[in-house]
């Protein structure tokens, strides 16, 4: 039950963690499409000042404010979900849901990228409360068998009934220590997993930084040509359009990488040393 005890928590610490990860890319991705908000509201701006000086049409200046409507029905929808974020959040920690939470910068590195998935899997094998667990039901499986082949009377009524006693013990054992080397086969496979996406993750976001930084690129230039009347309204706005796209996908990456790491530490128990929670000063 100990064991039992301590899986649970570490659930829940994995759930907080990904938790608050998935609160800080909301709130990013509110600040991301807020400031795409004010890059609109600008072009409007301009626009107006361009058609009143018979430089424009009059379509492009509705159409700048067709884009400024929609880019404000994206920033409605985004608040709603960070709100929805940190409602889910403050439910975990058993707190009032409309409690404010502190954002904090987080960690981008992936720290177990390159570590070796055997090393891994026998981290997670030592470490697991889980199987731990599965360990401490086989041995007492075991005990119960030899109390029984003990308890073996000469007497041939009793050895009839202890016989009965015996084997069923032994099944027992023998299901405890299946469950056991499922379990662990189950954990084995939950870190290979795991590193595989982290491995994945940590690929794509040097990919989403190299299209985000293309896109600022591609957005100063257009920004430049609106200025000076260069430009059609629909590249401009595509321009923009690309750049929002790019920086919401990095968002998207690298809360993700985030994301993937805490769930290989949950796999492999990082940071936590093999406990006996009934040893005498534990300390689990």
């Amino acid at each position: 039950s100990e064991y039992a005890r301590l899986a649970l928590a570490r659930r829940l610490q994995r759930d907080i963690t990904v938790g608050y990860l998935d609160w800080l890319r909301a709130t990013k991705t509110v600040a991301i499409v807020d400031a795409s908000r004010t890059l609109l509201e600008e072009n409007l701006r301009v626009n107006e000042s361009l058609y009143g000086n018979g430089k424009l049409t009059q379509d492009q200046v509705l159409r700048a404010r067709a884009e400024l409507l929609e880019v404000e029905q994206q920033l409605r929808e985004s608040r709603n979900l960070a709100q929805q974020a940190r409602r889910y959040l403050n439910f975990l920690l058993n707190r009032p849901l409309e409690g404010a939470l502190e954002a904090t910068e987080v960690e981008q590195a992936a720290r177990q990228a390159a570590a070796d998935p055997a090393t891994l899997e026998a981290d997670a094998l030592a470490r697991r409360p889980e199987l731990a667990g599965a360990d401490s039901t086989t041995q007492a499986a075991a005990a119960q068998a030899d109390a029984a082949r003990a308890a073996l009377k000469p007497t041939l009524g009793l050895g009839v009934a202890n016989r009965a006693a015996v084997r069923a013990a032994r099944a027992l054992e023998r299901r405890a220590a299946t469950q056991r080397d499922e379990l662990a086969l189950q954990i084995q496979l939950e870190v290979r997993q795991a590193v595989d996406r982290l491995a994945t993750a940590a690929d794509s976001l040097a990919t989403a930084e190299a299209r985000s930084q293309a896109a600022r690129a591609g957005f100063r230039i257009a920004s430049r040509k609106r200025d000076e009347g260069m430009i059609s309204q629909v590249e401009f706005i595509d321009a923009r359009s690309t750049l929002t796209r790019a920086e919401l996908n990095l968002n998207l990456t690298r809360f993700a990488l985030l994301t993937r790491q805490a769930e290989l530490d949950y796999v492999t128990a990082a940071g936590t040393l093999p406990v006996d929670p009934l040893a005498p000063g534990s300390t689990p």
